[in-house]
């Protein structure tokens, strides 16, 4: 029987000792291993900023049209998958007491980008699964009201229905569920939209739990794809809810984090008047709407930037989470064979 410890034992041989860890333990980890390798962590996540610059060029100078947005999803989507490989791999690394560097990761999670894409898209798919349905019935109501509005609409419908398993983002979405619930308010005469999330949440919620380790998987232990996903319903089945409780945690700690801070940095700007006569009222509706307000352009520019950056910084929290997670369900349900693989590569 395995006993519980806050971290990973070393032994006289420097061989890392794995053993299970709670949910105090795996946080607690997680700030001591991104802490302890910032600029390991640091030269990962610069690949996701970049793929964010891009967009954000691509949105300022590409013109409009209905296809725009699936076309800086699918721009940003490799940015985004190879430094969560890359993360996912730095994790395993450093946890296992090895050396490495954040090219090398990067180029690990390259090499199995397809595998990952696989992976990532179905889980991607029902993760998104109440936007999804909110976009598919406002796509309903536009053909059947086909002959009244404009084709242009019609296609942007389609642009995001298509869009929904590119978008990147965090295990649990609070800024869309927040964006989800505003849209009815947007569009009068259909406020049931907004029940929508609720109903479909069940099937989105319970997929997402049970497909969570299939990249993690893919990248780390390399099987087929299909293996990979029943690796993820394995270490899923009897810790179902665990792993759901742990993964709220670590995506309402993200998201509290990069909120707080970019919304104390939006304070400092209006006490600072950095942003000429910037009002607490702005920086409540950058909190709700999340977005852009032509009434202080400057403003929320330079808070969507700094939105970004803090976000690329917050980036590797959940992802290093969920990996330790996954090693925390695979010590506990492989056993000792986890940690006698990791003593023979110590060895050889």
């Amino acid at each position: 029987m395995l006993n519980l410890v806050d971290t990973v034992q070393t032994n006289d041989d420097n061989t890392p000792t794995l053993q299970p860890m709670g949910f105090s333990e795996i946080l607690d980890t997680i700030f001591s291993l991104y802490r302890k390798h910032f600029l390991l962590f640091l030269g990962v996540i610069a690949v996701d900023f970049c793929g964010n610059l891009v967009v954000y060029l691509l949105a300022r100078f590409l013109p409009n049209f209905p296809l725009k947005g699936l076309v800086m999803d699918l721009v940003v989507l490799p940015f985004g998958l190879v430094s969560m490989g890359g993360i996912i791999v730095t994790t395993s690394t450093v946890y296992l007491g090895k050396p490495t560097r954040s090219l090398k990761a990067l180029k690990q999670a390259g090499h199995r980008f397809w595998q990952v894409l696989a992976c990532h898209l179905p889980w991607n798919l029902v993760s998104g699964t109440p936007r999804l349905g909110i976009v598919a019935l406002l796509f309903l109501i536009f053909l059947s009201n086909i002959e009244l509005i404009e084709p242009v609409p019609v296609l942007f419908a389609i642009a995001l229905l298509a869009s929904v398993p590119f978008s990147l983002h965090l295990p649990i979405d609070l800024g869309g569920i927040i964006n989800d619930l505003i849209v009815p308010v947007m569009i009068p005469g259909q406020t049931w939209i907004r029940f929508i999330p609720l109903v479909l949440a069940p099937l989105a919620i319970y997929f997402t739990v049970r497909w969570l380790f299939a990249a993690v998987v893919v990248l780390l232990e390399r099987p087929l794809i299909r293996r990979a996903f029943a690796r993820s319903n394995e270490f899923t089945h009897g810790s179902w809810w665990r792993i759901w409780g742990t993964l709220i945690s670590l995506s309402v700690l993200s998201f509290a984090i990069q909120r707080i801070v970019v919304t104390t940095i939006g304070f400092i700007f209006m006490l600072t008047r950095v942003m000429g006569e910037t009002t607490s009222m702005d920086i409540l509706k950058w909190m709700v709407r999340y977005g852009f307000d032509n009434s202080n352009p400057l403003f929320y520019a330079i808070m969507g930037w700094i939105n970004w950056i803090v976000g690329s910084f917050v980036f590797p929290i959940w992802i290093i989470g969920v990996t330790l997670l996954y090693f925390d369900l695979r010590i506990r349900k492989d056993g000792f064979d986890l940690e006698m693989q990791v003593n023979n590569t110590k060895s050889n």
